[in-house]
C-alpha cells in the first residue's frame, strides 16, 4: 500500500482537476491505519481513511462510493503502482471519447524467482485494446468511473459477489446495459505486483473456473431459460473441443497444453454456473 500511495503522490494532475485520496481498509484489525497515519502529514493531497470490517470486497468498494464526493472516481488497488501520467491519461480519454468509464492498462510484475513457465505462459496479463475501443465491462483496479452516473441510477457493487470476485465486472456490465459508454485507454498504466502464493498451477486452475462462473452469473442475470440452455450447450461443445486439443498437445507443447487446459476450465465454470450455481470463493 505504501508504494501505491507514493505513486499517487507523484501523479501529474491535469489542469483544473483537484483530487482527494480515499483509502478503504477491508480488515477488521485496521492494519492499514498506521500506514495512513504515517503518510498523511507529508501527503500532497487530502488523505482519508475508512474501515470496512465486513470481509467482503464488494462492501469495501461500496464504502468508497459512499465516501466519494467528486464527479469522478479513479480506482486503484493496493497492490498496484500508478504511472505518473495515469490519471491524466484516464481523464483525457474520458473527455475525448465522452466516456462514463475508462479502463486502464494493468501490467503484471513478478517477484524474484518466479517460475519460468509462469512468465512464458503470460497467464497474468490482461487483455488490452487500442485507446478509445468500446467494451462492455472490465475490472476496477485501474479505472475512472463517472460517479454521477452511478448516483443517477442508484448503482452499487453487488454484495453476493463479495467472496468470489466479479463484483466489478458485474457493476460495469449493468452500467453498459443502462447506456453508459465504457472505453479502454492503453496509456493509463499501473503495475500490479503478483503475489507469490498465486504463482501455482492450483491457483490458476481455481481462478479459471471462477472467471468462467462469474462471467456466466453476471451475463445471464436477465437471461431466459432458453438463453441459459443455449449458453450452456455452446460452452459444453467448446469444452469438449478444447479438451481434445489440450489432450493432443500435451506431448508436443506443454505451454499450449496448459493454456488449452485453463480455457477448458473456464468453459467448465460457465457450464457449472448454469447447471448448479456453485461458486468458487477466492476471498475468505
Amino acid at each position: 500500500m505504501r508504494q501505491t500511495l507514493d505513486s499517487i503522490a507523484l501523479l501529474v494532475i491535469p489542469q483544473g482537476v483537484s483530487i482527494e485520496v480515499l483509502v478503504v481498509d477491508n480488515d477488521e484489525l485496521q492494519s492499514a491505519k498506521a500506514i495512513i497515519d504515517a503518510v498523511r502529514r507529508d501527503f500532497p493531497y487530502p488523505l482519508n481513511y475508512y474501515s470496512e470490517p465486513v470481509k467482503n470486497i464488494a462492501a469495501a468498494r461500496n464504502k468508497l462510493l459512499e465516501a466519494a464526493n467528486g464527479d469522478w472516481i479513479a480506482s486503484i488497488d493496493d497492490d498496484e503502482v500508478a504511472d505518473p501520467l495515469w490519471l491524466a491519461a484516464l481523464t483525457a480519454t474520458a473527455d475525448h471519447y465522452s466516456a462514463d468509464v475508462v479502463f486502464g492498462h494493468v501490467i503484471a510484475d513478478f517477484p524474484d524467482n518466479t517460475p519460468a513457465w509462469i512468465k512464458e505462459g503470460n497467464y497474468f496479463s490482461r487483455k488490452t485494446h487500442k485507446t478509445g475501443t468500446e467494451v462492455s465491462s472490465g475490472g476496477s483496479g485501474c479505472t475512472l468511473i463517472n460517479r454521477l452516473f452511478l448516483e443517477k441510477h442508484q448503482l452499487k457493487f453487488d454484495l453476493s459477489y463479495g467472496t468470489t470476485g466479479g463484483e466489478d465486472v458485474q457493476l460495469f456490465y449493468r452500467m453498459f446495459r443502462l447506456g453508459a459508454k465504457l472505453v479502454f485507454c492503453k496509456e493509463a498504466i499501473v503495475h500490479e505486483s503478483v503475489e507469490r502464493n498465486r504463482l501455482t498451477l492450483s491457483y490458476l486452475k481455481k481462478r479459471a473456473v471462477r472467471i468462467g462462473q462469474t462471467y456466466a452469473r453476471y451475463r445471464l442475470e436477465q437471461a431466459t431459460v432458453q438463453q441459459k440452455f443455449l449458453f450452456a450447450v455452446k460452452n459444453l461443445i467448446l469444452l469438449c473441443c478444447i479438451s481434445i486439443v489440450s489432450l493432443f498437445s500435451y506431448p508436443l507443447n506443454k505451454q499450449l497444453f496448459l493454456k488449452c487446459y485453463l480455457k477448458a476450465l473456464d468453459k467448465y465454470g460457465k457450464v457449472a454456473s448454469v447447471l448448479n450455481g456453485k461458486k468458487v470463493e477466492l476471498y475468505k
